[in-house]
């Protein structure tokens, strides 16, 4: 199918803005003329009919790169909080902020947990899916 020279990733970003504002597709259409996107009814029909069935590869996407880098970046910040926090506990002269600090790094703590605890359930969940995917693989193969 041939694409059209609105068919690129800020048009389709554009759609999906007024996919998640339910827009009618009048207001839609009105939304992007004022963004510098006129499309015709068919052209913005057919780009949000191709989103909508795309909905499931996005998910999956997510799901396996952009979910696990974001878990990750989570994990790292928050790491990194902490061991600024404890340089700022040695730095620190005064009692009363001390324990403050101490405070804060102990709120921090079930925040990491819960991280290490979810990353668990992913690489068991991952693992589990791989497995099954093998194991119906070699199914269709017998």
């Amino acid at each position: 199918m041939k694409k059209s020279r609105f068919d690129n990733s800020d048009t389709r970003l554009l759609i999906i803005n007024t996919i998640s504002m339910k827009y009618t597709e009048a207001e839609a259409l009105r939304y992007l003329l004022d963004k510098g996107y006129p499309l015709t009814n068919i052209t913005y029909r057919r780009i949000k009919h191709h989103i909508l069935e795309d909905r499931t590869n996005r998910l999956n996407s997510i799901a396996n790169n952009g979910y696990i880098d974001a878990h990750l970046d989570t994990i790292d910040n928050l790491n990194h909080i902490k061991k600024e926090m404890w340089l700022n506990y040695d730095k620190e002269q005064r009692p009363y902020s001390k324990v403050e600090i101490l405070t804060q790094i102990a709120n921090l703590e079930p925040y990491l947990s819960e991280y290490y605890a979810l990353t668990k359930k992913v690489i068991e969940d991952k693992a589990r899916n791989n497995i099954k995917t093998i194991v119906s693989k070699s199914q269709i193969t017998e």
